[in-house]
């Protein structure tokens, strides 16, 4: 074998090494991205949980106050469900704003450098 045969064999080893380092660190910065993001994901459902409890509870107390308040029951908790529909109404005119919103969150999570 000639030397630039030597030369050329050796240089395509050492490209296909390369290669597969170089794919092998890109799995692992995807998975150490992909694991941040879960973790975050589940985090951010636990806090979830917790507010829907909070405003579940807050919202019984509020239906009582206002049923104390008007002598009705269907009143008071009309008065919150008329609330729940307000948020409900502003939340869809603003859900492309938040859709957008998440998305970047997530893209970001993703392309961050240590």
């Amino acid at each position: 074998m000639s030397e630039s045969e030597h030369f050329f064999s050796d240089t395509r080893k050492e490209l296909e090494n390369y290669l597969e380092n170089r794919v092998l660190l890109l799995k692992m910065q995807m998975a150490e991205k992909t694991g941040r993001l879960v973790g975050k994901i589940i985090v951010l459902l636990v806090l979830v949980l917790l507010l829907i409890c909070f405003l579940f509870f807050l919202s019984l107390m509020a239906g009582y106050y206002f049923a104390g308040l008007t002598g009705s029951l269907m009143i008071g908790f009309g008065i919150v469900a008329g609330f729940y529909l307000l948020v409900l109404v502003i939340a869809w005119l603003f859900r492309h704003k938040l859709g957008r919103s998440v998305t970047d969150s997530v893209i970001q999570i993703l392309l961050k450098e240590q």
